[in-house]
């Protein structure tokens, strides 16, 4: 299996093409998994979607691999990568899109800091137009945000996940949208000293607040469920995101041929 000998971390590369092909399958649909069903996982979890997604790697690639402590470590360690990747791409979004400034001005640190606590309290940050308390669940989960951030994370072109594990994304699974309520509220976090420091994105530290969020929208769910409202969005994000994917294909091919 192994061609090269690394005593660091483990790489894909170090391995023959047939290893490398069932790797690459299983570590796609243990991303997909792992977003879809459980992004913060405990070892439970963990070992499940790895059980399921090694699975699938045998199936779609007809090799039989043993699961050695370093092939499992390439799978499993997609999960920081997962949350890091969404923390990196939110942070500049969360402070260009809620007003953030970064400055020394004490005043601006007041702002900051008010700011940070406007849009957490009652989860504000989730809604259209920050207007939890007076209107109940109106525009909860339409702050346009949260559609940029799942199209830039899972529907950027027609190869990404979303598009491609629709059995997975379709409709849009609620763990991945408390996933990224949760990416949101850490990347306001940064800010609640008014000036912006590193808040790490750990399962450690954020597992509760995610947690509390999927619980946010199961009640949202049952509150609305005359209705569907929940579903509407999911779906509409999901399409949202497709067409998106298919439209940046789209302009990418005419771009290619046009002289």
């Amino acid at each position: 299996q192994k061609l090269t000998k690394n005593d660091g971390r483990p790489r894909a590369q170090d391995y023959n093409d047939v290893t490398q092909e069932f790797m690459a399958t299983v570590i796609r649909e243990y991303r997909a998994r792992l977003c879809t069903q459980a992004p913060m996982p405990d070892h439970v979890q963990e070992t499940a979607l790895l059980s399921a997604s090694w699975a699938r790697g045998c199936q779609v690639t007809s090799v039989n691999l043993a699961r050695s402590p370093q092939l499992v470590k390439l799978v499993t360690i997609r999960g920081s990568q997962i949350r890091g990747q969404l923390k990196t791409k939110l942070r500049p979004l969360v402070e260009a899109v809620y007003g953030f400034h970064s400055s020394q001005s004490k005043s601006a640190i007041k702002k900051n800091r008010a700011l940070a606590e406007e849009l957490k309290e009652g989860m504000n940050f989730a809604f259209k137009h920050m207007a939890a308390q007076e209107d109940g669940w109106r525009g909860f989960l339409k702050a346009p945000l949260i559609q940029k951030i799942m199209n830039m994370m899972w529907f950027a072109n027609k190869h990404d996940d979303g598009v491609m594990f629709p059995d997975h994304f379709k409709p849009f699974p609620h763990p991945a949208l408390a996933l990224v309520l949760t990416s949101i509220e850490c990347c306001i976090d940064e800010w609640a000293t008014g000036t912006r420091m590193d808040v790490a994105f750990t399962i450690q530290e954020y597992r509760g607040m995610f947690e509390s969020h999927l619980n946010c929208l199961r009640e949202f769910e049952e509150a609305t469920k005359q209705y569907g409202v929940l579903s509407g969005i999911c779906n509409k994000i999901y399409e949202a995101g497709r067409f998106v994917a298919t439209f940046v294909h789209l302009s990418l091919e005419l771009t290619a041929t046009c002289p």
